[in-house]
């Protein structure tokens, strides 16, 4: 049983260049989005991120909320809407509509005061846990005043967890909306960011809900938006994209090249490209609109040994701490890189919505 089911995975991987495709459907259809493109401005300074990531994830309190049998929530103290029904400082988990379940690291800074607000998305066979090990964004977040919200797919039909772009990126959205209700949330500080599968779903945030988001950050992503007709963001809004020049999984030239092209092409009259960094081992190259929004594409050749029924190579997190994950650790091997999770925490702090 164990091999016809890892067989069924290794023909849809392979089929589909993208480890989140697995036994069940992933949803990569790019969601119907308002068609045009007006401008909406980011601020432009240049954005480096070497060396690895610094602070541990909080660890908090670990209180958990759970939908009512008809999927509401009454709200609690401190303003909750929503499933997540204590918004109080701390760490908090949530069990919502979809079978999604939330881990959530609101500072204590943010219940008083205005904060952002990330989602950070993890990749198959991963969960909200894994996802911050790879990034650190809990740590980040409260250092630098973001709530962040990690959250864990439901489990496919080989049980490991899955996103459903058509499914879970309205959930997902739902869950931030509240969020940003119950708290003092900037709504120029909410931001997106994920890896592979998380990655598609990233995009796919963006391609959807353009006008809330300031700005977005997939890794060895999935496609997620094609930039094109009415699959468009409703208004420019600022992205780096992160992808390994030798993922085994979600191809660079089949996969990445496309998705950054994209963007590039959709019609929103970038400039020529500068080059921001160029060690070898990784390059940064910076597109700015004449709105000044910007788009960051950031390669390298950095690797994993794990493996995934196939070797993901560089179908990795640069400047992570997930090693010995089950059934695989997503982090680069690779030392004295770029750190993704800090990277993205320093986009997000130099683009807001204008």
């Amino acid at each position: 049983m164990f091999l016809v089911m890892a067989l069924r995975a290794r023909a849809r991987l392979l089929a589909a260049a993208a480890l989140g495709l697995a036994l069940s459907a992933c949803g990569n259809a790019v969601a119907t989005g308002a068609g045009g493109a007006s401008a909406s401005s980011g601020e432009t300074g240049k954005t480096t991120a070497t060396g690895t990531q610094t602070g541990s994830s909080s660890t908090t309190s670990g209180t958990t909320s759970t939908l009512s049998p008809d999927g509401s929530s009454s709200s609690g103290a401190g303003g909750a809407v929503g499933c997540l029904t204590d918004v109080s400082a701390g760490h908090h988990k949530a069990s919502c509509a979809g079978g999604i379940e939330y881990d959530v690291e609101i500072p204590a800074a943010c219940t008083q005061s205005a904060c952002g607000l990330v989602v950070d998305l993890h990749g198959y066979t991963m969960t909200g846990d894994s996802e911050d090990k790879n990034t650190n964004m809990r740590a980040l977040g409260q250092q630098n005043g973001y709530v962040v919200v990690q959250p864990t797919a439901p489990k496919d039909l080989v049980q490991e967890p899955s996103w459903d772009q058509a499914t879970h990126v309205p959930l997902v959205f739902a869950f931030m909306k509240d969020l940003a209700q119950s708290l003092p949330i900037d709504p120029k500080r909410i931001h997106a960011m994920g890896f592979s599968q998380g990655g598609g779903m990233t995009f796919r945030l963006l391609c959807t809900h353009a006008d809330f988001f300031a700005s977005g950050a997939p890794g060895g992503a999935l496609p997620g938006c094609e930039f094109s007709g009415t699959n468009i963001p409703s208004e420019e809004v600022d992205i780096l994209q992160m992808h390994g020049r030798q993922d085994g999984v979600v191809n660079f030239q089949a996969q990445a090249v496309p998705q950054r092209d994209a963007v590039l092409n959709g019609g929103w009259a970038f400039g020529a490209p500068s080059v921001l960094e160029d060690d070898g081992k990784h390059k940064a190259t910076r597109w700015v609109t004449g709105n000044g929004t910007v788009f960051e594409f950031w390669e390298h050749d950095y690797l994993t040994n794990a493996v995934v029924v196939v070797p993901l190579k560089g179908h990795c997190v640069p400047g992570g701490n997930d090693f010995n994950g089950v059934p695989a650790g997503y982090s680069c091997n690779d030392v004295n890189t770029f750190a993704f999770g800090q990277l993205a925490m320093q986009f997000f702090l130099a683009h807001p919505k204008s």
